[in-house]
């Protein structure tokens, strides 16, 4: 019952979450994508194709699920610390993100199924840019864009010996915002009172479906000189075929001018869907302040998302130590967007990720600290950005912790038995995406990252003597 009721107060808590941190380069295609690694994989640089747990859920290889041994709740958030800055200006930013959300239970000893809800995307940005024509006039740029895309899935899990297979059908929903000003400005780069300012915007609303699936192969090694180590060498596989968006996707989108001199109601932090939602729309009714040049909604969308492809392999010794390392491949430059300019025009993108955890003493759990697991890792990134011919490269390192929880439940003959779970992840990442040189932008963000992972036996009758 604990674990129902932690799960509807999740639910109703990611109402009031953005899936999302700030970043100048989710103005690209579907936003900025997210990893979807649970603390624990993330903990250890991001391994997710050959990644196996008994107590937690590993979204990136659904084969997986089939090696928990336990009803698992899993849910996922981080707090994102960073600096922003070109070769002229410095920011600060920071942001809170829901990262996962999952049930899975084991139906029976081949057979693992659940539910997750997971963000797949996201744009949060607000940029701004100048262009002189000529010695006395300017114009100014202001581009906005919000919006997350999830994955409803269904997820199952198979194992038979050491084969491991499974397959996420998901639903992808949810929408994307891009909201554009553009308005002459004075010497002094203030805006011109006299002027039109025009906005333009685009809102695509996603409803389709989406899958992926996975194998994986666990070899168990006996030690020649000690009888009781066995090592464990997981093969992991992933990936899924090009995903076409359904009709059920759609577009808005449309340009409007109104005199400049409304933009001076706009506070200093306001971004542009605020001003023009709070402020410019309400007005219009009675005032007409908004005057039409385009409007057209409902515009079927082709939208095509490239195949993916994960390879690993992890290595491990029981719960003593495991260690390996992962690769992703996504040919993004087969990507076709809704939009008809260079944020659709993406490149290839890899990532590569080396980790692993290790356990003090597996033996004796009498101390706090010798029953911790302690992980670090590390990744890189080519992600699917390219501008002025430089590509957007992400570096990454990663430490963490695995907290363990002594709980009370039942074997899988109905006896009751105490087991350490290591509930409680906490974790973190620093990193650096993007460069200052070519007129471009560097981030530095620290990534503060913590998981729950709850594990208890059901649907086992209970055995009385």
């Amino acid at each position: 019952m604990r674990n129902i009721f932690l799960l509807v107060f999740l639910a109703v808590v990611i109402q009031q979450i953005k899936a999302q941190e700030h970043t100048p380069y989710s103005r690209y295609g579907l936003g900025f994508p997210a990893d979807n690694n649970t603390a624990q994989s993330a903990q250890m640089g991001g391994l997710g194709a050959a990644f196996q747990s008994f107590e937690t859920v590993n979204y990136l290889n659904p084969a997986s699920y089939a090696a928990l041994r336990f009803t698992t709740l899993d849910a996922g958030f981080s707090g994102n610390f960073g600096k922003i800055k070109t070769q002229s200006l410095k920011a600060k930013q920071s942001s809170f993100s829901l990262n996962y959300l999952s049930l899975f239970f084991p139906a029976n000893k081949y057979w693992t199924t659940g539910a997750s809800l997971l963000p797949f995307s996201a744009k949060d940005y607000l940029v701004s840019q100048s262009q002189t024509y000529d010695t006395a006039n300017s114009v100014k740029f202001e581009y906005e864009g919000s919006g997350t895309l999830y994955n409803l899935s269904w997820g199952n899990g198979f194992k038979y010996k050491g084969f491991y297979v499974g397959f996420n059908m998901g639903y992808l929903f949810g929408k994307l915002n891009n909201n554009t000003l553009t308005y002459p400005t004075n010497k002094d780069g203030t805006y011109d009172n006299a002027a039109y300012t025009t906005w333009s915007y685009t809102s695509t609303k996603v409803s389709s479906f989406i899958w992926n699936a996975g194998a994986q192969y666990n070899l168990s090694i006996k030690s020649k000189r000690d009888s009781n180590k066995t090592y464990n060498i997981v093969f992991g596989l992933s990936g899924s075929a090009p995903v076409k968006f359904a009709k059920t996707s759609y577009n808005d989108n449309g340009i409007f001018t109104f005199q400049s001199g409304y933009l001076g109601y706009r506070t200093p932090d306001g971004g542009i869907n605020d001003f023009i939602t709070d402020y410019i729309k309400p007005r219009t009714v009675l005032s007409n302040i908004l005057d039409t040049l385009y409007q057209n909604n409902h515009q079927s969308v082709n939208i095509r998302i490239p195949a993916t492809l994960e390879f690993g392999l992890v290595a491990s010794q029981g719960i003593k130590w495991k260690a390996g390392f992962d690769f992703k491949f996504q040919p993004w430059s087969k990507y076709k967007g809704y939009e008809d300019n260079a944020a659709s025009r993406l490149s290839n993108s890899w990532r590569v990720a080396l980790g692993g955890e290790f356990l003090p003493n597996d033996k004796n759990f009498s101390k706090f600290f010798s029953r911790m697991k302690y992980r670090a890792g590390f990744n890189y990134t080519r992600t699917n950005i390219n501008i002025n011919n430089q590509s957007i490269n992400e570096f990454g390192i990663n430490f963490g912790l695995g907290i363990p929880l002594l709980i009370t439940t039942a074997n899988e003959l109905g006896l009751l038995q105490k087991v350490y779970t290591y509930a409680f992840n906490i974790g973190l990442e620093a990193g650096i995406r993007g460069t200052v040189q070519h007129n471009l932008v560097q981030e530095s963000f620290y990534r503060l990252k913590f998981g729950i992972s709850l594990n208890d036996r059901w649907f086992v009758r209970r055995k009385y003597y």
